[in-house]
């Protein structure tokens, strides 16, 4: 490969699109290798899901760089088809493959989470404690990983409060309960798998943080993505978000203007930045989710990769290039976190049309048209199909359809989602 660094990437579902990391790595001189099958390392299980994922993908994996396919692959053989390419970084924006990337990074010596510091970056739990260690944020939380735990946690945390999955992505199985039956209930469903989603092994109850009153169609928290160098940390990009969907569903975010006052968002990014230092991720970039209550900002969870939308939202609003950033910190290059917009830059969005809370299969899906015409919708993105499974406890994988476009104002963009939202396309049973 010549006189160009080599960037390692660990593909598997994410947050950047491969294409756009090709067009970051171009433009810093810098060749690209996909490693697939990282999940099965370590003796990890095979996920259909991931793999129909990849096979889809291989093909244009194939024409961005050179590929190595870990499924079957023992890891000292890997580790000597890896360092025949000579990587001089490594990344990955695949929640799912967090570790795997760490484990190699530690094994390769290249830069990149901790494997000791690994637990407070993917475990909510351990997340928790070291927000309370380092004096970040402080929430009541307890783990359960047995039905006969549900009591002694509900005494700890109180009620109401949220459960949810210690190990998760996408508002997966997450919940708000108010009474100890109700706990019970979830619980027990949860671990058993009994319920469109996978089976969790351990859930955590924790204190339920209250966003204040915030007007529709605007959310009550804000997503930070931190740059980090040698440690520390600093703002890149504030995804702002739209209200949830019942009962902690996403809708989507926006960029880079936020409707929350400027004095309120330079207190969630020195916030996120805390956070991020907190957990101990030393290198690349972190996303950090902050609830707006009535008595300040509060954290509600890091993930250690770049968020999702984020990349799309701040190259359009004229913010960021996140994925530029992502290449030169994974080879430890100086970067530019953050861009200056220009004065009329255009609030970028990305909004999520979600089944109701009640609905189960889609029925029949017809006149998507009639959302491409919304004005200021840019492009719209069916997610699902009719049979579909569209229970909430699937978080973002029920979606139903991404809208993306853009703005000239908050007022407008309030405008859309409101039209967006009374389109008949779709039904449920």
């Amino acid at each position: 490969m010549g006189d160009r660094e080599t960037l390692l990437v660990v593909y598997d579902r994410g947050s950047l699109a491969p294409t756009r990391l090709a067009h970051a790595a171009e433009a810093n001189d810098v060749e690209l290798v996909f490693l697939v099958g990282a999940q099965t390392l370590g003796g990890g299980v095979r996920d259909r899901q991931a793999e129909a994922h990849t096979e889809l993908m291989l093909p244009t994996l194939r024409m961005l760089g050179e590929t190595i396919d870990a499924t079957g692959t023992g890891e000292d053989e890997l580790l000597s088809l890896i360092s025949g390419h000579r990587p001089a970084g490594i990344v990955t924006f695949s929640e799912f493959q967090l570790e795997s990337t760490a484990r190699l990074a530690d094994r390769l010596g290249l830069a990149h989470h901790r494997l000791a510091d690994l637990p407070g970056i993917t475990q909510k739990d351990v997340q928790r404690r070291r927000f309370a260690e380092r004096g970040v944020d402080a929430v009541r939380v307890a783990t359960i990983t047995g039905t006969d735990q549900v009591d002694a946690a509900v005494a700890h945390v109180g009620l109401p409060a949220v459960v949810k999955p210690v190990r998760g992505a996408s508002s997966r199985n997450t919940v708000a309960v108010h009474t100890v039956a109700e706990a019970h209930t979830f619980v027990a469903r949860a671990l058993a798998g009994d319920g469109p989603g996978p089976r969790e092994s351990a859930l955590m109850l924790e204190e339920l943080l209250v966003g204040r009153p915030t007007p529709a169609p605007w959310g009550d928290y804000i997503a930070v993505d931190c740059a980090v160098s040698a440690g520390r940390a600093e703002a890149m990009f504030v995804t702002s978000k739209f209200a949830l969907a019942e009962p902690f569903r996403e809708r989507g975010g926006y960029g880079g203007r936020s409707f929350v006052e400027d004095s309120l968002v330079a207190e969630v990014e020195a916030l996120a930045c805390r956070a991020v230092e907190a957990v101990g991720v030393t290198t690349g970039i972190a996303d950090v989710e902050i609830k707006l209550t009535g008595a300040g900002p509060r954290v509600i969870e890091v993930n250690g990769r770049l968020g999702a939308w984020v990349d799309d939202l701040a190259v359009r609003s004229g913010f960021a290039d996140p994925a530029d950033v992502a290449v030169r910190a994974a080879l430890g290059r100086p970067f530019e976190a953050r861009r200056r917009p220009a004065p009329d830059s255009p609030i970028a969005f990305h909004y999520l049309l979600v089944p109701p809370v009640h609905a189960r299969r889609v029925r029949s899906i017809q006149n998507v048209s009639a959302l491409r015409r919304v004005p200021r919708v840019g492009r719209v993105s069916v997610l699902t199909a009719p049979g579909e499974p569209a229970d909430w406890r699937l978080g973002a994988a029920a979606n139903a359809a991404a809208v993306t476009g853009a703005a000239g104002s908050h007022a407008e963009l309030a405008d859309t989602v409101a039209a967006l939202e009374e389109v008949p396309w779709i039904a449920y049973d």
